[in-house]
């Protein structure tokens, strides 16, 4: 037998009362739970949608479906890793890799034309500054336009991601005193080495800042053709 829409609905709102509350996830469980019951219901016709449910969940052990979403949890950081990797290389081996060159072209002329408060700055100090900016509208559109995939386990995994970053924003901030003079420093020493690690970190994290949205929207497409199987 195949379940109805409003049965698929139930089963949801029923996986969600379990605590089962992120949208992907609880497709990811629902995937599991429609096949089973599906079963047991055709095996006993007089068996109700919620006692087939709770013989499925009962079936999967004390902790329900804590493995389940545990699992997808897991399978959903390696597949966002993946993708963020895949993302990364093609942005580098494609055209739009000239828009770091013509970044780093407007921050060489800003760090010949303008100073800040009084002090020269080269121009990865500039990216720092930029990135800080940055970093902070990506905040606000993260808030505003994330809205729609704040109930997403991917979403909240993507905002982790984001926050482990935060170790790499500091010591690109904290880098910027060894790019203050007019000039990067250029020998092996303590002073050049930071200055280049600073200009790394920074140049990683103004490319991602700009790879994460399409790929949080790719997972969440995913789930919505899952979600339009089981509703068809």
């Amino acid at each position: 037998m195949n379940l109805s829409p409003d049965q698929i609905t139930t089963l949801k709102k029923l996986i969600s009362f379990k605590g089962y509350d992120e949208i992907d996830v609880q497709y990811e469980i629902l995937d599991h739970v429609a096949c089973r019951v599906e079963v047991l219901m055709e095996e006993n016709p007089k068996l109700s949608l919620e006692e087939a449910f709770r013989k499925t969940h009962s079936e999967f052990g004390i902790f329900g479906f804590s493995d389940l979403e545990e699992s997808y949890k897991k399978g959903i950081q390696k597949k966002f890793q993946s993708r963020y990797w895949t993302s990364l290389r093609s942005f580098l081996t494609s055209y739009r890799v000239t828009y770091l060159v013509l970044l780093g072209w407007a921050l060489y002329f800003a760090s010949r034309n303008f100073t800040l408060f009084g002090e020269p700055m080269t121009a990865p100090g500039w990216g720092v500054i930029a990135l800080v900016i940055t970093v902070i509208f990506f905040l606000i559109y993260y808030y505003r336009v994330g809205r729609q995939f704040k109930n997403y386990a991917v979403f909240k995994h993507a905002f982790s991601f984001m926050w482990g970053m935060h170790l790499i924003l500091q010591l690109a901030f904290h880098g910027t005193k060894y790019l203050t003079g007019t000039e990067i420093p250029m020998e092996v020493s303590f002073e050049g080495i930071m200055a280049w690690i600073t200009i790394i970190v920074t140049s990683i994290c103004w490319i991602s800042i700009f790879l994460l949205p399409n790929i949080i929207k790719e997972a969440a497409e995913e789930t919505q053709r899952l979600k339009a199987i089981h509703e068809s």
